[in-house]
Formats: structure tokens, sequence, C-alpha cells
């Protein structure tokens, strides 16, 4: 009975001793683990992405069970483009806090990006449904859609992380190609303006909307917005830029010779400067045609007269 009672003593004590040596040694590991990541933030928000992950990695090797920690390694590596390590990090913190709606998304963009698509659909249809409202999850989630061509999907889902952010000026854009490429090119104008109207110095924005513009075949207006984007970025050259010019002085000769033919009652006549005349070596080539039609048929005459010939020597 006494030795039992000894063992009851012991077993009390070294709690007593691990709690009093090992938990304030762990509280402070935990600490010093979140000092490690503030850090990591502080060169996050330099860019010095190289910096954040090793201090990241510090963080980790004093809290390995540190999910926040593992999701910010994994910010880090995304913005290095180093997508399937990223996707480790993620599916680390995961393995700690596994109902965390924002993790989740943030693997599906790590594996959106590195093409994954239907992977990544699975990955965002979870974190939606943890929670419908973070917008990365939706507007990701209208990002794979529109990939895989489900471009109705994709604009519904683009409304949805709209609804939850208006001010997204990239998702605006994003909805606007979506929309054009369900040829509702009116519809994509708008979307194209919202976004402009949230930040207008997008030269890439300014393109889209001189591109919904020449589809309606509103040239004046495409003009402008394809003149806006070269002037925000001089290196950047619309795809229909120099479509719109030649739609445009089309439109104006067009216009002229109307207005001609209004004045005088009669169809306007090309003067010699505004004729088309064929090239040389055209001309060379239809005179060796005309010679050659003049030489069959005197070829052709000539057989007819010696065949008449023929006939009154047999008579």
């Amino acid at each position: 009975m006494n030795r039992r009672i000894t063992q009851i003593i012991l077993l009390i004590l070294l709690q007593i001793i691990i709690t009093l040596v090992l938990v304030p040694a762990t509280a402070e590991s935990i600490q010093d683990a979140t000092i490690w990541a503030n850090k990591g933030k502080a060169l996050a928000e330099t860019k010095d992405y190289l910096g954040a992950m090793a201090a990241y990695d510090q963080a980790l090797q004093l809290d390995a069970y540190y999910a926040e920690g593992w999701k910010l390694r994994g910010d880090a590596l995304m913005a290095l483009d180093r997508y399937a390590e990223a996707a480790d990090s993620y599916d680390r913190a995961l393995s700690i806090d596994k109902t965390n709606a924002e993790i989740v998304g943030k693997k599906g963009r790590a594996l959106f990006m590195l093409g994954k698509y239907r992977d990544a659909l699975d990955t965002y249809d979870r974190a939606v449904s943890l929670n419908p409202n973070v917008f990365l999850s939706l507007d990701g989630k209208a990002d794979v859609l529109a990939a895989l061509n489900r471009y109705s999907e994709a604009d519904s889902m683009y409304d949805a992380a709209l609804k939850i952010d208006p001010r997204g000026n990239a998702t605006w854009n994003k909805k606007g190609l979506t929309l054009a490429k369900m040829f509702k090119n009116e519809e994509a104008a708008e979307a194209f303006n919202q976004s402009l109207t949230i930040f207008p110095g997008s030269a890439e924005v300014w393109n889209n909307m001189g591109s919904a513009y020449f589809n309606q075949g509103m040239m004046k207006e495409a003009l402008k917005a394809f003149e806006q984007a070269i002037s925000l970025d001089e290196s950047y050259i619309p795809q229909k830029y120099g479509d719109t010019l030649t739609r445009l002085q089309q439109d104006k000769q067009a216009a002229a010779q109307e207005a001609q033919e209004n004045s005088s009652g009669q169809p306007a006549i090309l003067v010699p400067s505004e004729m088309k005349l064929p090239p040389p070596i055209f001309l060379i080539n239809y005179l060796m045609i005309g010679v050659g039609i003049l030489a069959i048929l005197a070829l052709g005459a000539a057989r007819v007269i010696k065949g008449k010939r023929k006939k009154q020597e047999i008579r």
C-alpha cells in the first residue's frame, strides 16, 4: 500500500516538473515562432519573398504545428511562382487546420497555376462549401470555370465574388473577357467600364474595352480606347488597332462618295488619281494573251481557206 502511494506521489511530482519546465519552454517557442512569422510578413511586404520564406522556415522549426506559418510559407512560394511547393505547404497547413476555407482556396489557386484545372475546381468547391463568403475562393473558382470554357457558370461566379467585393477591378475585367467570349460585347464593355472606373490606369483593360467596341462596330469609340491604352504603355500595341484605322478610313471614303452622289444626283466618278491601274507586268501579260488569241484566230482562218481550196481542186 505504501509502495502504491509512493508511485502516485512520484507521478504527481513528475507532472509538476513538466508543467514548470516544459510548458513554459513550449509557450516560449510558440511566441518565438510568431515573432519569426511577423518578420516574414514584413519582408513579404517589401517583396523580399526569399527572405520571408527563410523567416517562416525559422518559425516552423520552432513550431512544426504552426498552421499560419505553413500558410504564409505557401504564400511566399506562390509569389516566387513555385506552385507545386506552395501546394505542399498549404497541404501541411490543412493537415493541422482541416476546415480553414481560406487555406483550401489558396491550395486551389496553386493547382490552377499548375494547370490542374479539374483538381483545382474540386478544391475550390470544397473551399466554397466551407465558407461561401470568401472572395478569393469565388473569384478563383470562376477563373477555373472560364479556363474550362464554362463561360456562363464563370460569369455567375464572378457576379457572386463581386457581391462580396464590388471594387475588384481585376474581377470586373475577367468578367468582361468572359462575356466577350459569349459574344455579349455590349455587356462586356460595361464590365470593362466598371473596371476602369475603379482603376483607370490599366492599358490591358483599355485594350479590352476597345475590342468590345470594335466587335460592336463602334470604330470611333474603339480608336479612343486603343489610343488610351497606348498612352498608358507605349510598348502596348492593341491587336485590333490597325483594323480599326482601316475601317475608319473605309467609312470616311464611303461617306465622301455618298455625299458626292447626293450632291450631283449621279454616281461618283473616280478621277484618274483615284483609279487603280494594274502594275506593268500585268499589262504585258494582257498584251501577250491578246497576241495569242489573234494568232489562234489567224491559224483557224488559214485552215478554213486551205480546206476550201482542196475541195475546188478535187472537183
